[in-house]
């Protein structure tokens, strides 16, 4: 993990060390789509992909993310051709 993704690791999930964070790709981009900067954003997307981070939508644990940010990223992200747009839990 570079410096960038560690500091950005560290804004998101400030509970938690960040090489910790980062082990469990899905539950760190579930925690950056909640609290992520919008500077964030673009550093993130040379990281990971669309598809990473609608996996990461489409299976998150619950808790995490607030339903205005769900709305957000089911948004923003390409739609999954499989499931639908609105496939996330309400």
């Amino acid at each position: 993990m570079n410096d960038e993704l560690k500091q950005i690791a560290r804004r998101v999930n400030w509970f938690e060390p960040p090489e910790k964070v980062a082990r469990d790709v899905d539950r760190f981009l579930v925690y950056f789509m909640q609290y992520c900067l919008d500077t964030d954003i673009p550093v993130m997307r040379r990281y990971f992909t669309d598809q990473q981070f609608r996996h990461a939508l489409n299976n998150r644990p619950p808790g995490i993310l607030d339903d205005r940010s769900a709305a957000y990223w089911d948004l923003v992200l390409p739609e999954d051709k499989e499931r639908g747009r609105n496939n996330f839990p309400r």
